[in-house]
């Protein structure tokens, strides 16, 4: 299970860069500089430009790669911790 996890996880990760680079594309061929520059520093700020802007479908895609990532990440923590041996008492 931790290697499903981890290929989740990953997919969703490479996801994320995709979509955040390509809402910086947007923000700054729009004019707002300003907001690209903050989604630099501050990525959550990428889906809600998106759905401020009329981008829906940029920022749906970013949420499900975002809940796919979640997905994995916790996969793979469970899967990794299920394979500790257990404590001895």
């Amino acid at each position: 299970m931790t290697a499903i996890g981890g290929i989740l996880a990953f997919a969703g990760g490479l996801g994320l860069l995709v979509f955040w680079i390509m809402t910086l594309v947007k923000q700054f061929k729009s004019g707002q500089t300003l907001w690209g520059v903050l989604t630099i520093f501050f990525g959550i700020l990428a889906p809600i430009w998106c759905f401020m802007n009329g981008h829906k479908s940029l920022g749906i895609k970013f949420v499900i790669a975002f809940v796919v990532y979640l997905i994995g990440a916790a996969i793979a923590f469970s899967g990794g911790m299920a394979a500790l041996p257990a404590p001895v008492q």
